[in-house]
């Protein structure tokens, strides 16, 4: 598949995933091209050739079930092979929801408040979510190289989940502390129960007696 081809393949449905999730579309799919090989290691099962539309390599059991992949390791100079099974979709929107979803642990929470792609690529290494010491500047590479910052611009006509002023409100107070996980970004018009305001209330309370 060429690049681009792929590229187009992925970028809606990242952008898609952003109006829920808030999550940079250009720095999704410059994870989708590094950890998928532009595509070509999605996991098929090796049995039926069965795709799982699985961009990130994440295990478990999907919403499609899973695919079983057979690989070759070796162990005490032996050659073993072990079945591992992956999580499978039914399309490519799936697993990148889910991957969104998973970003959402309090873990990530700056990958959320960051201001650009960039900042965000940086927080996604300095929170552990690769072992590669250079994940994040591979991402930015990747994000430069394709321009997919194109793919974080909405004009006025496009549907939006919030206006940018509700969504950056809640930005802040995730930065601020007020709330303590990025899930909350998504229940910005949902009536907030009474622990919760308490508990932003008490967080206040905590800085203010915290200030000098």
């Amino acid at each position: 598949m060429e690049q681009q081809a792929f590229i187009d393949l992925v970028a809606g449905s990242a952008r898609q995933s952003y109006l829920t999730y808030h999550l940079f579309p250009s720095v999704t799919i410059a994870q989708a091209i590094l950890e998928s090989g532009w595509g070509k290691k999605v996991p098929v099962d090796s049995v039926t050739g069965r795709s799982s539309y699985n961009l990130f390599g994440i295990k478990g059991t999907g919403t499609a079930g899973s695919v079983k992949i057979v690989s070759n390791e070796v162990e005490n100079g032996q050659i073993v092979p072990r079945t591992s099974e992956f999580k499978a979709y039914y399309n490519y929107q799936q697993s990148i929801d889910d991957h969104s979803q998973f970003l959402l642990k309090p873990a990530y929470k700056k990958v959320l408040t960051a201001s650009t792609p960039y900042e965000a690529a940086q927080a996604l290494s300095k929170a552990g979510y690769a072992t590669d010491p250079d994940y994040a500047t591979k991402l930015t590479r990747i994000i430069d190289t394709y321009n997919l910052t194109q793919y974080d611009q909405f004009t006025p006509e496009e549907p939006s989940a919030y206006p940018p002023w509700k969504l950056d409100l809640g930005k802040r107070a995730l930065k601020e502390g007020l709330l303590t996980s990025p899930e909350w970004l998504s229940k910005l018009d949902e009536p907030m129960p009474v622990w919760a305001v308490l508990a932003v209330t008490l967080r206040l309370l905590d800085k203010q007696r915290q200030a000098p």
